[in-house]
């Protein structure tokens, strides 16, 4: 469940230092917006993420520990990030489909949290399965928004160093 390294690639592009083409190109002048606009959520999600880490895998203490800071500190984060990720509406469709597929990942990786806390509320090893492969999921539409954010950015002659 190492959210960390899927997320890494989405932090690095969205910190990047945007390099516009010249001309008017409404996609390319909406990447830039939306590049502004995503930027705040950046340091929401490495806390989200500091935070799930920091009771999973070779942090997790005992399941009692994982439960109470996922719902008092991850959840709470989470629906706060995906609120303000919502809030975000791209004037292209381009970059608005390419929007909704992160959305999709992140909703879909609030829900694998919301699993994993019924899983450890009725001690179901099934359930943490089901949660693992949710989180797999969401790191596969993560990385799949990364690259056609990517492949869209280089279409509109805007480069990240």
């Amino acid at each position: 469940m190492k959210l960390g390294r899927v997320l890494f690639g989405v932090i690095c592009l969205c910190l990047a230092a945007v390099l516009p083409a010249c001309g008017e190109d409404p996609v390319q002048e909406d990447i830039l917006t939306y590049m502004d606009e995503l930027e705040p959520l950046i340091t929401l999600e490495e806390q989200i993420v500091y935070e799930f880490e920091s009771v999973t895998g070779v942090n997790s203490v005992d399941d009692w520990t994982t439960y109470i800071h996922i719902e008092d500190v991850v959840i709470p984060l989470y629906l706060d990030f995906i609120d303000r990720l919502e809030e975000i509406t791209p004037a292209t469709r381009e970059v608005r489909d390419i929007h909704e597929i992160y959305i999709e990942g992140s909703n879909l990786q609030y829900n694998a949290f919301l699993k994993i806390l019924s899983a450890i509320e009725y001690g179901s090893y099934d359930m943490i399965g089901e949660s693992n492969q949710m989180l797999a999921e969401a790191r596969a539409l993560m990385r799949n928004y990364v690259s056609e954010f990517g492949h869209l950015a280089d279409e509109h002659g805007v480069e990240f160093e």
